[in-house]
């Protein structure tokens, strides 16, 4: 494999998790038929960028239905978008672009501000993309320069472009970032938004692993990227938040695409994924041991959350065979199975009819204590809520039971 970002070979394998189905393949009966594919990180010695060893196909990851949403932080945008207005040039005659619907409530804010002139690329009238489901796995692959500089020509070229949380998916990134810089002008500005992976690293949380994921950055491997479209750095911001961070880059337009700059301090995290991956066997050990204690003193154990981070903790942490069922009240996914884990999925009343003793949290942790909240039955009948993850205060890994 070559890598993503400098096209380098030395790309070293690190972590492992096996072969598994898509998160969002959610199945029909129990023993129905998936197809899997090899989740392995490497990093690139070159330039640290720690990506998918081998990227899954988009078309594997379109969804057979589309009713999935994704939600993504939000608390920040306020200040982002108050940043990009007090820059040179902005006004309120600029153009606004947005790549995908993850942008709109971007765009909600500038309108607010008296922006008038805004436009998203539409997957069906701009991509000629028919199907439903389809969402960012699709846009990412079709952000083409070609392509994009088309949709410029007719919705016109953006003074400012809105690129949220997509840029991590993209299996080109060079045919992607010159795709998102033929949608802007000469001088103009982009915002780009990924989720910063550091916290994950470091805490040694495997639900970071996604399959829709190519690149798990941080912010010195993500701050070089945007000069491959010609675009010089304004500034890079770290928003923390209990889940995730969120990285935003404001980049303007000045030249024309060309090799990326590597960042000297991305060398500094050589080890980064190696102490990651040298924590994984010990983390999936030490967990094991404490569900079967709970499983055997207190009784048994249940997920919250049909969603891909239950399948990464059942699926890469090896559990499965120690929780009864899945809780999420989603009416689409009801009576479904998890992919990979097969665990049936049931409304969060199961929690109290199935006396579970201990229901691991698998969502945002922001949204933590309102499912907890919304569940008081559960905790009156002795049920106690612990969270999958490392950096949550009631995580399972460091709070007692």
């Amino acid at each position: 494999m070559v890598c993503l970002v400098c096209g380098s070979k030395a790309m070293v394998a690190q972590l492992d998790v096996g072969r598994h189905p898509v998160s969002s393949f959610f199945l029909m009966g129990k023993d129905d038929p998936e197809r899997n594919f090899s989740l392995a990180l490497g990093q690139c010695e070159q330039c640290g960028t720690i990506q998918m060893m081998e990227t899954v196909p988009h078309d594997a990851l379109v969804p057979p239905y589309d009713w999935l949403f994704a939600r993504e932080p939000e608390e920040h945008l306020d200040e982002v978008v108050d940043q990009i207005v007090a820059l040179p040039g902005v006004d309120t005659n600029s153009v606004i672009g947005a790549l995908t619907s993850k942008d709109d409530t971007t765009i909600d804010r500038f309108a607010r501000k008296g922006f008038c002139r805004t436009w998203r690329v539409k997957l069906n009238e701009d991509l000629g993309v028919t199907n439903p489901a389809a969402n960012i796995e699709t846009v990412q692959k079709l952000t083409t320069p070609e392509r994009m500089a088309g949709i410029a020509a007719r919705r016109g070229a953006a003074d400012i472009l809105i690129v949220r949380h997509i840029m991590e998916h993209a299996e080109d990134l060079h045919a992607f970032i010159r795709g998102i810089a033929a949608l802007v002008k000469p001088g103009g500005i982009v915002m780009v938004e990924v989720p910063d992976c550091t916290p994950s690293l470091r805490l040694h949380d495997y639900c970071m692993v996604w399959e829709e994921h190519s690149l798990f950055l941080t912010p010195e491997t993500f701050s070089p990227l945007l000069t491959i479209g010609g675009f010089e750095l304004i500034r890079t911001d770290v928003y923390p938040s209990p889940f995730e961070n969120s990285l935003v880059q404001l980049a303007r337009k000045t030249g024309a695409p060309g090799p990326v700059r590597i960042d000297p301090g991305a060398r500094t995290q050589d080890d980064l994924l190696s102490r990651y991956a040298a924590g994984y066997e010990p983390a999936r050990r030490d967990l094991r041991a404490t569900l079967e204690r709970v499983r055997t003193q207190k009784g048994p154990i249940a997920l919250f959350g049909a969603g891909h981070l239950a399948c990464a903790f059942a699926n890469f942490m090896g559990v499965t065979d120690l929780i009864e069922f899945v809780a999420d009240d989603t009416p689409q996914k009801q009576n479904k199975f998890l992919p990979g884990a097969r665990l049936p999925i049931l409304p969060s009343a199961a929690l109290v009819e199935r006396g579970i003793a201990l229901c691991l949290l698998a969502l945002s942790i922001n949204n933590e204590n309102a499912v907890i909240g919304r569940n008081e039955a559960f905790v009156r009948a002795g049920g106690a809520f612990r969270s999958i993850f490392r950096a949550s205060p009631r995580s399972i890994f460091s709070t007692d039971l």
